[in-house]
C-alpha cells in the first residue's frame, strides 16, 4: 500500500475541523433565534411565471389609521403604516395571534396564546418558534380568550437588561413619559384595538385572573376603581378618566427592578376596535 504523505493528512484534518465548526455554528444559530420584529413579515409580491428577477414588494393594504382619535379628554397617537403579516407569522406558529406595539417604548412583538395542555407559562421561556429562549415571547394564558372582549386582558413580558420584550414598560414610571405617551395598539388579523394607557404602578404578584371574578359586575367595578387610585409609590394616572363594567382593560405586567413578589403594570382601556381594512 502506497503510503499517504504527511501533507495530506494535514488537509483531511484540517477540512474535518472546518466541517465541525460549521456544523456547530448553524445548530447555535438556530437554538437561538434573535427576537422577531415587524420588518421580517412584511408582505412581498408572489412570483409571475413570467418573472426572471427576484420579486419586489407589492403594494400592501392600505394602513388602518385610529387617529386622530380622542377619549376622556386626551389625543391618542396614530397608527401609522404599520404592517405585521399574520399569514406568515401563523405559518410559523399558530399560536400567535396578536402584535402589541406602543409608540415610543421598545414594546413592538408579536403575541402568543399557548395551546400546550395545562402550560400556560409555556412562552414565558420559548421563543415563537417553540424553542427555549429565556427571553420567551409576549404572551397570555389561556383564560383570556383571543378576541380581545374579556373584562380584563392579562399580557406578560420578562423585564430584559437589554431592554427588550416589556423592559421599556417602566418608562411609564417617569411622570413625564407617562404624560406624553398614552396610546397602546394591538393587532390581530383582522381588528386593530386602541388603548388609552390610563394607569402605571407596581402590584404585588397575584394572579389578576385567578384572584377576581370579574364576570361578577360588582367586583369588576371595585377593581376598575383601585386602578384608578393604585397605592403605591410610583403610581402614574390620568385626570378625568372614568370607567364603568362596560369597559374593556389590557393590563401589561412585567417584573420589577425591584422585590420578587412585586409586578410592574401599565394598564389602558379599550377606546377604539376597528377592521383592518
Amino acid at each position: 500500500m502506497k503510503k499517504v504523505k504527511k501533507p495530506v493528512w494535514i488537509t483531511i484534518l484540517v477540512i474535518c475541523i472546518l466541517v465541525v465548526a460549521v456544523g456547530a455554528f448553524f445548530l447555535v444559530r438556530g437554538l437561538n433565534k434573535p427576537e422577531v420584529t415587524r420588518e421580517e413579515f412584511e408582505p412581498t409580491a408572489a412570483p409571475t411565471q413570467a418573472q426572471t428577477e427576484a420579486p419586489t414588494q407589492a403594494p400592501t393594504q392600505k394602513p388602518t389609521e385610529p387617529g386622530p382619535l380622542t377619549a376622556f379628554g386626551y389625543k391618542l397617537a396614530e397608527l401609522g403604516d404599520f404592517k405585521v403579516d399574520f399569514k406568515e407569522l401563523n405559518e410559523i406558529n399558530t399560536d400567535i395571534y396578536g402584535w402589541i406595539y406602543i409608540p415610543n417604548t421598545n414594546v413592538d412583538y408579536p403575541v402568543a396564546r399557548s395551546t400546550e395542555d395545562g402550560d400556560d407559562s409555556f412562552y414565558l421561556e420559548h421563543n415563537i418558534y417553540r424553542q427555549y429562549q429565556f427571553s420567551g415571547t409576549i404572551y397570555s394564558e389561556i383564560q383570556n380568550k383571543p378576541d380581545m372582549h374579556d373584562p380584563v386582558t392579562v399580557l406578560y413580558g420578562h423585564n430584559m437588561l437589554n431592554g427588550s420584550m416589556f423592559a421599556s414598560l417602566h418608562n411609564f414610571e417617569d411622570p413625564e413619559f407617562f404624560e406624553k405617551n398614552n396610546t397602546c395598539f394591538f393587532l390581530t388579523k383582522d381588528k386593530v384595538y386602541t388603548y388609552l394607557i390610563y394607569s402605571a404602578y407596581t402590584y404585588d404578584d397575584r394572579h389578576i385572573l385567578n384572584s377576581f371574578f370579574f364576570e361578577d359586575k360588582k367586583v369588576f367595578q371595585e377593581y376598575l376603581d383601585s386602578t384608578l387610585q393604585p397605592h403605591a409609590y410610583d403610581e402614574n394616572v390620568r385626570e378625568n378618566v372614568k370607567l364603568d363594567t362596560n369597559n374593556r382593560i389590557l393590563t401589561l405586567s412585567t417584573c420589577t427592578n425591584g422585590a420578587a413578589n412585586t409586578r410592574y403594570l401599565v394598564q389602558g382601556v379599550l377606546v377604539d376596535e376597528r377592521e383592518r381594512k
